[in-house]
C-alpha cells in the first residue's frame, strides 16, 4: 500500500537525511501520489546533496511538470537524458512534457526512446496511447493501452482510458 510505503520512506529519510537512496524512495512515493507540497523539500534536499545526479534531475523535472512549469520541466528532463541516454523514466517524463507543450513529434521520439531503454514500463505505453488518441489514431492508441494492460493489468490510467475509448465506439 502507498500509505505504508510513504511511512517507510519518510522514516528512512529521517534516519538518513543525506542518503540518496532514502531520498529517492521518498521522492518516488510523493511523486506517485502527486504530493507537490511534500515533494518540494525532498527535491531541494536532493539538489543540495547531489545537484547533477539522475535522481535530483528526474524528481526536479517531475516537480516542475506537476507544477505546470512545462518548459522548465522539458529543460530539466532534457538535461537528464542527455547525461544519461538510457534513463527510461527520464525519456517518459520528457515525452509527457513535450506532448503537453504540443510538440507531438518530439514527444513520440522521447517516448520511443523510453521504450527502447525499458520496454516493460506500462506508463510509457499509456503516454504513447494518449498521444495517439489525441492525434485521432484510436486503433494505435487502443493497441498501446492493451500493451500497457498486458504489462500491468492494474494500471489504472491505462484501464480507465481503454474503457472510455471502447465506450465511444459504436456497437455492431
Amino acid at each position: 500500500r502507498l500509505d505504508d510505503a510513504a511511512q517507510v520512506a519518510f522514516a528512512a529519510a529521517e534516519r538518513q537525511p543525506s542518503s540518496l537512496p532514502a531520498l529517492e524512495q521518498l521522492a518516488s512515493v510523493l511523486a506517485d501520489v502527486g504530493d507537490r507540497e511534500r515533494l518540494l523539500p525532498v527535491v531541494t534536499r536532493l539538489r543540495t546533496i547531489a545537484p547533477t545526479s539522475d535522481v535530483a534531475r528526474y524528481y526536479s523535472a517531475s516537480l516542475l511538470f506537476m507544477e505546470g512549469q512545462t518548459a522548465l520541466a522539458i529543460g530539466e528532463a532534457q538535461a537528464l537524458v542527455t547525461a544519461s541516454p538510457t534513463h527510461a523514466k527520464g525519456f517518459n517524463l520528457l515525452g509527457a512534457a513535450l506532448a503537453t507543450a504540443g510538440r507531438r513529434d518530439e514527444a513520440r521520439e522521447a517516448l520511443q526512446a523510453s521504450l527502447k531503454a525499458d520496454a516493460r514500463d506500462p506508463s510509457t505505453y499509456t503516454n504513447l496511447a494518449l498521444l495517439e488518441l489525441e492525434g485521432g489514431n484510436s486503433s494505435a492508441g487502443l493497441q498501446r493501452l492493451a500493451e500497457a494492460l498486458t504489462l500491468d493489468p492494474l494500471a489504472t490510467a491505462a484501464r480507465d482510458t481503454f474503457e472510455r475509448e471502447l465506450a465511444k465506439r459504436p456497437c455492431h
